[in-house]
């Protein structure tokens, strides 16, 4: 940045970033942590709910409450998101957004936009074509709902992009999540099912029964586990239920794990291709669309398990096939397909699953640390949306976003509400408010060129790309020391951030406001370039300017002391050039960006 700071704000700078890191440690904490006084025990009834909090008023009382709601609802709240909000209010917002059309696709802009004249980088898996595909539509296209639900989804059906077919099988699986993401849940799982990427991830692709073959239990594991029941047994309001001993009670066990594996065998590329799916892009091959597997026939690939199977209380007969008459492979295939039917449909109506899957949408959205009363609400909505519809993510979505405690204002003031804004969508967050592009309209993460922050996002959170199945950060992640520990708290996002991470993120924001857009170098065509425009206005004005940029990146939080610094730093850069001007706007920005005000999403 041009602006010389002196050696006090230069320390209260650091003093700021890494206040946050103040409950930061190691720690444990798996995805149903059990919560203090709210088990149950065997047999008895769940306990009343509470009454829910005072109703609030539909439409935001202040730009700061309809910015709030952006953040929770959006990638970033913009000067005409929070026009339109306050104009219409919470719930026709919403119903906007989910009437507007699907956006350009992911692959769209990946064979296109994306593509590379230099046919050796268009293949490249490490070049940062994928990120870009994703930066670039989440930071400006206005179905901003739809692909927040997205991401969201793809944080509970966890593909790891960077080791699938050389990384080019993201943007089939971005689009496969806001394809589905206000659809329902039982279609999804079984998009998530029929999908080569997520076949060859938990390698159920070619599975096989018989013939010596045992069935791989990778997706019959992780499919419950992580995508609909969980570990333990809950209550609707997300609490554990409690043997006569005070245990957690297991909702599956390993012969369930058997039963459900040899259901998801005989699945393989229905356009053919090799055993490693090259029709989704393997060893340099672009991405043909996503293409579902099919339950194969006997007679081409004898891996269908036609035996009898038990998983979870359902029991499905074996098929004798030595009764069938000749050229019966279409029977076969048929009653894999009708296997795997039955399997989706006992989790989906498991009770197990709303409030689940309620809890850890939650987590996404608005808080980490959900009270029981809200989980209760929101799967309620999961289970029934009003009109006998399960697990309609547009009904539940309405709700986690228009709970009462999710918009009460005195929700917000409780020492627990919130949650940690992970490097990703702080990093997305400004380059939507601050308009990044790269005069194409195009908006780039950042390539080999980068140095600092972007390598923690690259190993821990790049788009789409977790370590593993288990996601960036465990749901029920814990520091092992602090004040989340002491209050039995989970911290999910804390996981992947340390002291290393918030000054490498530090380093990040000023590199990437000294440079005008991108924290690092990469080529002319992979430069962004901020538009200031919407903040220019108030550059001459340092508490106009100090309550704009605090409006847009930190509605929510209590922002009275970091906004007398923001004003005292603002005022300290004299001038009127057009210089002047901006440089006065990134101070801002960088003291919000590095505040705990603002990573601590309110």
């Amino acid at each position: 940045m041009c602006v010389s700071m002196p050696p006090k704000v230069r320390v209260a700078l650091f003093l700021c970033a890494t206040a946050i890191l103040s409950s930061c440690g190691g720690g444990g904490g798996d995805g149903s942590p059990q919560v203090a006084g709210q088990g149950i025990t065997a047999g008895s009834s769940p306990p009343a709910p509470p009454p829910p909090p005072g109703p609030s008023a539909d439409k935001p009382a202040t730009r700061v409450d309809a910015a709030r709601f952006l953040n929770q609802a959006t990638f970033g709240a913009t000067g005409a998101d929070i026009d339109r909000v306050m104009s219409v209010g919470y719930a026709a917002w919403i119903d906007e957004q989910f009437a507007m059309p699907r956006g350009r696709t992911f692959r769209n802009w990946y064979l296109e936009d994306g593509a590379s004249s230099n046919s050796a980088e268009y293949f490249d898996p490490n070049s940062d074509r994928e990120s870009a595909a994703w930066f670039t539509r989440v930071t400006r296209e206005p179905d901003q709902l739809r692909l927040r639900m997205a991401w969201a989804l793809s944080q509970i059906f966890v593909v790891n992009g960077g080791t699938l077919m050389g990384g080019t099988a993201q943007p089939v699986w971005m689009d496969l999540t806001a394809d589905n993401a206000f659809g329902t849940y039982r279609n999804m799982l079984e998009k998530v099912t029929f999908s080569p990427v997520m076949g060859n991830m938990l390698s159920y692709l070619w599975n096989q029964d018989g013939n010596g073959a045992i069935p791989d239990q990778n997706y019959a594991r992780e499919i419950m586990q992580l995508f609909s029941i969980g570990l333990w047994q809950l209550n609707q309001d997300g609490s554990s239920k409690l043997d006569n001993a005070g245990k957690r009670i297991p909702t599956y066990s390993q012969a369930d794990v058997v039963g459900l594996s040899s259901v998801f065998t005989g699945l393989a590329l229905s356009s053919g291709g090799d055993r490693k799916g090259t029709c989704v892009g393997y060893n340099g091959k672009p991405p043909q669309g996503e293409q579902d597997l099919i339950a194969c026939e006997l007679s081409v690939w004898p891996w269908t398990s036609t035996k009898a199977k038990s998983f979870l209380g359902v029991s499905i007969a074996a098929l004798d096939v030595s009764k069938l008459p000749a050229n019966s492979e279409g029977t076969i295939q048929a009653q894999g397909r009708k296997n795997i039917g039955i399997a989706l449909d006992t989790l989906a109506s498991h009770s197990n699953t709303p409030p689940f899957i309620a809890r850890n949408l939650i987590q996404r959205f608005t808080t980490s640390n959900p009270s029981p009363a809200y989980i209760r609400r929101v799967a309620d909505k999961f289970v029934d949306n009003g009109n006998g519809v399960r697990g309609d993510f547009k009904a539940v979505l309405k709700q986690i976003l228009l709970d009462p405690e999710a918009r009460d204002s005195a929700q917000q003031d409780k020492a627990i509400y919130g949650k940690l804004r992970e490097p990703l969508l702080a990093q997305v967050h400004y380059n939507r408010v601050l308009r990044a592009s790269d005069g194409k309209g195009n908006v780039w993460a950042g390539s080999g060129g980068c140095k600092v922050y972007h390598g923690v996002i690259s190993e821990l959170e790049r788009p789409y790309a977790a370590p593993s199945v288990f996601n960036y950060y465990r749901p029920g992640f814990s520091p092992a020391s602090g004040e989340a520990a002491k209050r039995n708290l989970v911290v999910p996002e804390m996981q992947i951030t340390d002291t290393v991470a918030v000054m490498d993120w530090a380093t990040y924001v000023k590199q990437t406001l000294d440079r005008g857009g991108t924290g690092c170098s990469g080529g002319a065509r992979r430069q962004n370039t901020f538009d200031y425009s919407e903040l220019l206005p108030f550059a001459d004005n340092a508490t106009l300017l100090a309550d704009e940029v605090l409006l847009r990146f930190a509605a929510g939080s209590d922002t009275s002391a970091l906004r007398s610094s923001l004003i005292r730093a603002i005022q300290s850069v004299s001038g009127t050039t057009s210089t002047d001007r901006i440089n006065r706007i990134k101070i801002a920005v960088m003291l919000t960006l590095l505040s705990p005000e603002y990573r601590v999403q309110r």
